[in-house]
């Protein structure tokens, strides 16, 4: 009896080759094996966050807007208290503080309420009236002489009474200056001049 041949050669298993096993082979398009593991992509902002970021901008401006405004009406103010100083001009130095503080009062009272501006000057010598305009009222002193100019806007004249208007360019301020008492009569009759303002019948 003869005995079977062994093959010479790799048998038909190594011939084909292992089985392959699951898994990526590396190539493009193959899946492969994710091992497991979750692939998690970066979430998008929620549309409910957007309105809040937009609130946050908005009360950002409106902040900004409202210190923007709070500086402009406080340098505004500013200047016009400063212009209103300017005003009342008193070369003399013998103006009361608080009879200075009550003609500021109430020329700042004038320009809110009629928009005309009181512009006062005293002093020892000659007062030249300034160039005439429609919304100054100008009240020139002269205390070495006892003379006054007192200058009225047209429309400010046509709204005081006839004998007020017409005491006020002559002889309006020569009691207080006879009686020493000029600066009471300044503050009369810028006072004057506001009541009748306020009360034309």
């Amino acid at each position: 009896m003869t005995r079977a041949s062994e093959p010479d050669g790799p048998g038909l298993q190594d011939d084909l080759g292992a089985p392959e096993k699951s898994g990526g082979s590396g190539e493009p398009g193959d899946l492969g094996d994710l091992g497991g593991e979750r692939i998690e992509f970066a979430s998008t902002p929620s549309r409910s966050t957007l309105p809040s970021a937009m609130w946050r901008i908005l009360l950002l401006m409106l902040v900004v807007l409202g210190t923007i405004w709070a500086y402009s009406w406080h340098f505004e103010n500013l200047a016009l208290r400063l212009k209103s100083q300017d005003a009342i001009l008193d070369e003399t130095g013998q103006l009361p503080p608080e009879r200075l503080a009550l003609l500021r009062d109430a020329g700042h009272a004038m320009r809110e309420a009629y928009g005309i501006t009181l512009r006062v000057q005293v002093r020892m010598g000659p007062v030249k009236a300034p160039e005439p305009d429609p919304k100054t009222l100008f009240i020139g002193l002269d205390t070495a002489s006892g003379t006054s100019v007192v200058q009225l806007p047209p429309l400010l004249a046509r709204a005081l009474p006839a004998g007020l208007a017409q005491s006020l360019a002559n002889d309006y301020f020569q009691p207080y200056f006879a009686a020493g008492a000029w600066p009471e009569g300044l503050y009369a009759c810028v006072l004057t001049i506001l009541e009748a303002l306020r009360d034309p019948t």
